[in-house]
């Protein structure tokens, strides 16, 4: 009995100090003047100025992503994401395979912690076919204007 209680008190220690982690700590939004065409979940975009920022109306963490102009291009999940030094300037982080980059962290100036998306299906595809060349990398988009998000 006593045995059972020390595993049950373990437990229930994990379980509050996981409640308790922090999670993704991007807050504001993010300008960003990316130079080159790019994928977010299934949605290719153009080169051009864009903003990224947290959905506060939707459950989970979630972020949107609009155009200069204002207008809401997609929607996407994400988790969390940590660097090993917090960045000086916000961070874009681009998954680049073949000739083709797909959005894959987000991180705001001076926070270690942010937000990572998951790997959609054509990049997996991508990276399957791109084996062979061992064609991809990691590309970071920094110097970025960080604002206060309007939500």
């Amino acid at each position: 009995m006593k045995k059972r209680l020390t595993i049950i008190a373990t437990f229930s220690l994990f379980a509050i100090i996981g409640a308790s982690t922090a999670r993704a700590q991007v807050v504001d939004g993010i300008k960003a003047d990316i130079p080159f065409e790019f994928t977010v979940r299934n949605l290719t975009l153009p080169a051009g100025s864009y903003t990224i920022k947290p959905l506060n109306s939707a459950p989970g963490p979630m972020m949107v992503i609009t155009t200069a102009e204002g207008k809401a291009m997609t929607v996407f999940p994400t988790m969390d994401a940590q660097l090993h030094q917090p960045p000086r300037d916000a961070e874009l982080v681009f998954h680049r395979v073949g000739d083709q980059y797909f959005l894959y962290e987000v991180f705001e100036q001076g926070n270690s912690l942010g937000a990572m998306l998951p790997r959609p299906r054509a990049e997996r595809r991508l990276e399957k076919e791109e084996a062979v060349n061992r064609d991809s990398s990691y590309v970071t988009v920094v110097g970025l204007k960080t604002t206060a998000a309007r939500r």
